[in-house]
């Protein structure tokens, strides 16, 4: 209805077009931005992760175990000098090292990581320009 007031159009249409664009995969999915200061988990990293073995069934067990993690908010397979991005939430920097030391470690196609702590998020969107 706020959206049919904006642009002057009834709901049928609107509702039709959202329609649409979820049918064609363009509106993926709704979910609610959370707050991770808020919600204790304001400590972001960025891991740039290589792995040892390429190999297609080594690199999906990889991303199968790694994607299993709840820490884990995003998972990117990358070019340049690390194979994969990973963006992990915790409380502070001590859940940080238990989870490199009780999770990561216990994967074994890892051969190196390069951590980014975030020191301030500046910006963060969802917004994709069309």
């Amino acid at each position: 209805k706020e959206m049919a007031d904006k642009l002057s159009l009834s709901q049928t249409p609107i509702y039709e077009r959202i329609k649409k664009l979820e049918k064609l995969g363009i509106i993926k999915e709704y979910v609610a931005i959370l707050n991770g200061e808020i919600l204790g988990k304001g400590f972001i990293v960025f891991m740039n992760i290589t792995i040892k073995d390429h190999s297609h069934s080594k690199r999906q067990e990889f991303i199968n175990k790694l994607s299993s993690l709840k820490e884990l908010s995003e998972l990117y397979h990358t070019s340049g000098a690390f194979d994969f991005l990973a963006k992990v939430r915790f409380a502070n920097v001590k859940e940080y090292r238990d989870f490199l030391v009780n999770e990561i470690a216990t994967v074994d196609n890892i051969s190196d990581i390069d951590s980014q702590i975030v020191l301030e998020e500046i910006k963060s969107s969802t917004y994709i320009p069309v």
